[in-house]
């Protein structure tokens, strides 16, 4: 099985160096390998078996990936929680996937007093009772679990609707591990700080660098000084965000004294990155960037844009191309009866291979909604160029026709974040009763800055045709993100 394998390899191969460090301790690959064996034996003694579902409910931790690969070891399936979930939606996921055990850190699970019948075992991460789990246990077989045994239930970030429950295997994470590492070319000594959580389709990026032998830098949360703290605390080389975390460390003012000087590369993902961090961060940082697409559903990264590909800040236009997708995965754009379009035209974007999921949990009616003709869909219409590069345009959801138009939210989007006094940018469809629909903006402002809905209509009147303007701007104190950084349009559709 795919990750235990991950962890033999680099036992053997690297057992003195560090595999995983939090702000508490660190372990070394030997010591991870051995801790996550003797976990294995402690939770099969407590009861849990093979096939049964294990939700996990804790900020970002080591004891967290141990209880990950400990669970995949024994054949059971962890189910990862969101920790900013109120407790109605952590008792509705743990009640659908049938979850027997909950495993978190104490100040989380004493904020879900009552779970579901199905939960039978309470155990505290940051407990002594979790560090002494398997200590004791007698010598015991393991079963043997395959590639193609379901291993996770991860959920997706839901930003337009309730959290699906995506089954993986272990087969999945490696197609995605081995064909992103061919285009990554990691070397030996990566140090990469994590600064995404480790409960959705992110967490691939960390289990992929992990299979490469990386050291993975885990934070309980994030903060622009605890982030910039860590890069030059571990002499970090790599460091995985979504956009808004750069921007806000660039602001931070620790940002001008700390030693970053280690990075050799950013990798973002999850939102599109503005054009103006983006130049911010060359000049300031003179690393490399490393796009990443990807989706839960199709097994995490599935397309990566290099740092020998990406423009300079002064030549990009309009957008930053995704990438090339990962050998072993295909991508297309196709039409809505899923016919393949000629490059360059706008189509959605569908994926397959070896890394998709087994299907929703218990949900065969989404899994079909989802499949069209063994492809996966995302939701994403994009295109692709001449060169095999995807570039995204918007979600399927959320564009706008406007008297039979096609418009674009991400493109409005764009245009008012190249305004100065312009934080953050969120577009939606509002109804109309001559065009059906029209754009909305709803803008978060710099601190201290100052600009009006005129004036705004008029900075992007020169940038877009007059289809495409807003027709009203709303300001609010901060556009709706998730925890990846995608905006919840979902809270601002009138």
């Amino acid at each position: 099985m795919w990750l235990t394998q991950l962890l033999e390899r680099n036992r053997q191969c690297r057992p003195g160096r560090t595999a995983l460090v939090d702000e508490e301790r660190s372990v070394t690959w030997a010591e991870f390998h051995d801790r996550t064996l003797e976990l294995a034996r402690g939770l099969a003694e407590l009861g849990i078996e093979r096939g049964d579902r294990v939700a996990v409910l804790s900020k970002d931790r080591i004891e967290v990936l141990e209880s990950y690969f400990a669970l995949a070891r024994l054949g059971a399936l962890f189910v990862p929680l969101n920790h900013s979930l109120a407790e109605p939606e952590v008792a509705g996921i743990v009640e659908r996937v049938g979850a027997v055990a909950v495993l978190g850190e104490s100040e989380l699970l004493d904020r879900h007093p009552e779970l579901p019948a199905s939960v039978r075992i309470r155990l505290a991460l940051d407990k002594p009772a979790f560090a002494a789990l398997g200590a004791l246990a007698a010598e015991r077989d393991l079963p043997d679990v395959a590639d193609t045994d379901p291993i996770a239930v991860l959920h997706t970030s839901a930003t337009t609707g309730q959290a699906k429950g995506v089954t993986v295997d272990s087969a999945s994470f490696r197609a995605i591990a081995l064909g992103w590492l061919v285009m990554a070319r990691p070397t030996d000594d990566i140090v990469m700080v994590n600064c995404c959580p480790l409960y959705h389709g992110s967490m691939v990026v960390s289990l992929t660098y992990l299979a490469a032998g990386a050291t993975v830098v885990l934070m309980p949360g994030f903060t622009p000084q605890r982030a910039l703290s860590a890069v030059e605390r571990h002499r970090a080389t790599h460091m995985w965000l979504v956009p808004q975390m750069l921007r806000f460390m660039l602001q931070a003012r620790a940002s001008h004294r700390t030693d970053l000087s280690s990075l050799r590369e950013i990798l973002y993902g999850a939102a599109p990155m503005p054009l103006d961090v983006y130049a911010d961060a060359v000049e300031r940082l003179g690393c490399g960037f490393r796009q990443v697409y990807g989706m839960t559903e199709v097994g995490g990264p599935f397309v990566t844009l290099g740092p020998d590909e990406h423009p300079a800040p002064g030549d990009v236009t309009a957008r930053i191309p995704c990438g090339r997708v990962v050998p072993g995965m295909s991508a297309r754009a196709v039409d809505e009866g899923g016919r393949e379009l000629p490059r360059g035209e706008i189509g959605e974007i569908v994926v397959r291979g070896p890394g998709v999921m087994q299907g929703y949990w218990n949900d065969p009616e989404a899994t079909r909604e989802i499949t069209l003709d063994g492809w996966i869909r995302t939701g994403d219409l994009g295109f692709m160029d001449e060169e095999g590069r995807i570039s995204l345009v918007d979600r399927t959801k959320d564009v706008i026709i406007r008297a039979g138009q096609n418009v674009y939210p991400s493109e409005i989007e764009r245009a008012l974040m190249t305004h100065p006094a312009v934080r953050d940018a969120a577009v939606v469809g509002m109804p109309d009763e001559d065009y059906g629909e029209v754009p909305l903006a709803y803008v978060a402002l710099e601190p201290g800055a100052e600009a009006g809905a005129v004036a705004l209509l008029a900075h992007v009147a020169g940038l877009l045709a007059p289809y495409k303007r807003p027709r009203r701007v709303e300001f609010i104190e901060q556009v709706p993100r998730n925890p990846a950084g995608k905006i919840i349009k979902k809270v601002l559709r009138v």
